[in-house]
């Protein structure tokens, strides 16, 4: 039976039409990236066709990446249902992993930093573990929660315009992050579990209140007035964590 390994996507792979994008996926078992012998890639158009056809991608301690060039899908249209595929072989066995990918004007990046945590609890860069210095990783975290999150219920959030509006959730799902963290490692009472139970239920009033404007076909032109985002509105005290 072959290994099963771990191939990370981040979420949706998104590709800037008119820009140089580099493609990449980690893979990895048991938190050890796998001697890799040969990898390819390929890009597959929404009507099956590889508009990039097993080119030789490169490998980097168990990351392979694939720079598609600024001109390549100068002639396609913006949208989704695109397929990037990476063949790898390791030990001479070839893995395929697949995962959608959308072109796109342009990737969103989050709104907020790491001055804008510490501005909520000014205490925590005091109580992050040994040699780590800012919260970007539990940033970093959400940010991919989140878009996840508005991915699966089928909105575009990289044609979002209003991108201040997930200041608010990002910022209190951050803190949620980062507390269930503290409770985990630091050696206190109870409280970084009720300041992580309290920034998730507030994460999820400010996804549910959340409205924004947004520019679908992605031509610069914003589309009439600010919608709320879509399924996030269907959530629930009821529904699972979210985080």
């Amino acid at each position: 039976m072959a290994t099963r390994y771990s191939a990370r996507f981040e979420g949706v792979t998104l590709i800037e039409r008119d820009a140089a994008n580099v493609i990449s996926v980690s893979i990895e078992r048991e938190a050890v990236a796998p001697t890799i012998t040969s990898a390819t890639f390929s890009l597959i158009d929404p009507n099956g066709i590889a508009v990039i056809d097993a080119q030789v991608a490169t490998i980097a301690a168990g990351v392979v990446s694939y720079t598609i060039g600024s001109t390549v899908l100068a002639d396609e249209e913006y949208g989704q249902r695109w397929l990037v595929k990476f063949a790898v072989t390791i030990a001479g066995a070839v893995y395929t992993y697949y995962n959608d990918a959308a072109v796109c004007l342009a990737r969103l990046s989050p709104p907020i930093t790491h001055d804008d945590i510490t501005a909520r609890h000014g205490d925590i860069a005091n109580l992050l573990p040994a040699g780590t210095t800012s919260t970007q990783a539990y940033i970093d975290a959400a940010w991919i929660e989140i878009t996840g999150e508005l991915y699966s219920d089928a909105v575009p959030f990289w044609t979002m315009r209003t991108v201040s509006a997930l200041r608010q959730p990002l910022i209190l799902l951050a803190l949620t992050l980062i507390f269930r963290d503290f409770s985990t490692l630091v050696d206190a009472s109870d409280k970084y579990e009720i300041l992580s139970d309290k920034y998730e239920k507030q994460a999820r009033a400010a996804l549910l209140k959340m409205r924004a404007f947004f520019d679908r076909a992605e031509t610069d032109t914003v589309d009439g007035e600010r919608k709320p985002t879509a399924g996030l509105i269907q959530l629930s005290a009821s529904r699972r964590r979210l985080y």
